[in-house]
């Protein structure tokens, strides 16, 4: 490979190669790249090159496409441009990103702590890349479960990385913690993302998921990479069923209707960047709503009743 970007920006630092076997896939890309990784599971996939590069020239900078401002609980910031065929991504202090979809290629800020610039990999930038894919990416952690994939879908706050890390705990394994990989082949199935949780440290307090490594500690957050024959590999779960996660006085599982589920998914679902690809998003959330067991769990967002929750999943899926 030459020292310029698909784009044509000059690049700096490491040049890419191939993560070293057998740690070095995710959500199907198998990555290569001089840095190390904390979160690769194993096997094969179709390539991602990521790469060190400068901050873009700020003539440079494309049209503003989206920005997340912080909120409670959420202390993200960030933007995201559109340029040409690529996309910037600027997050506060960390830096930017450059990701080409097209060509499998994501730039990355060096100098950086190496957890926190993976962990932001695997979110908005994958997320381009896996729609680029024909996949479709949602907001929503997924565990597997007796061979099939159940999702854990719910916005920021409602507990799904404290469910998910309750799964591990109990011997389940995490196929991914915020970000799922979802695509019709032609049923649906889960491409394991990365291995990682990042959980509060009051829930740490409480119980310790096992085959998990603290790699980081981030404001009220601590991050774990699993380890193990937990982590696995990236090959394809089917997906069993949708849980939709909300708070409640009492643990209840309580069917959907496929048409009230593709609403509640729809507002859980990248759409960014085209309108082809919200079509497309859409009719595949339809073909999931339609095809898949979905279900309300109400709970308490309390740590004593994780155990009766995951049984009261394990049961009803």
């Amino acid at each position: 490979m030459d020292s310029t970007s698909p784009a044509g920006a000059t690049m700096t630092g490491p040049t890419p190669a191939a993560v070293p076997s057998p740690l070095r896939s995710c959500f199907g890309f198998e990555v290569r790249s001089r840095w190390p990784f904390h979160y690769l599971r194993e096997g094969q996939g179709d390539r991602l090159e990521v790469v060190g590069v400068p901050p873009p020239d700020p003539a440079a900078i494309g049209t503003l496409l989206a920005e997340w401002l912080p909120r409670p609980g959420r202390p993200f910031y960030g933007k995201l441009y559109v340029a040409g065929a690529g996309y910037q991504l600027w997050i506060e202090n960390l830096g930017w990103f450059v990701i080409h979809p097209q060509d499998a290629w994501i730039g990355a800020p060096e100098g950086v702590d190496e957890v926190r610039r993976e962990e932001h990999l695997w979110a908005v930038p994958a997320a381009l890349c896996l729609l680029q894919r024909g996949d479709l990416p949602i907001h929503a952690a997924a565990v597997e479960v007796e061979g099939g994939a159940v999702l854990l879908a719910a916005p920021g706050r409602f507990g799904k990385t404290t469910l998910a890390a309750a799964f591990l705990q109990h011997g389940y394994r995490v196929l991914s913690e915020d970000l799922s990989c979802l695509r019709l082949t032609p049923a649906p199935v889960i491409i394991p993302g990365p291995a990682m949780l990042r959980v509060r440290r009051d829930v740490l307090e409480q119980f310790r998921p096992r085959d998990a490594t603290v790699v980081g500690v981030y404001g009220e957050r601590t991050s774990l990479a699993v380890d193990g024959p937990r982590r696995g590999n990236c090959a394809p779960v089917p997906l069993r069923a949708v849980v939709l996660l909300r708070e409640g006085a009492a643990i209840q599982l309580d069917p959907i209707r496929p048409a009230d589920a593709l609403r509640e998914l729809w507002a859980l679902s990248t759409r960014i960047p085209t309108e082809e690809n919200r079509r497309r998003c859409f009719g595949m959330l339809g073909s999931i709503a339609a095809s898949s067991p979905t279900w309300w769990l109400s709970r308490p967002l309390r740590v004593d009743d994780l155990p009766v929750v995951i049984e009261t999943i394990r049961q009803g899926c």
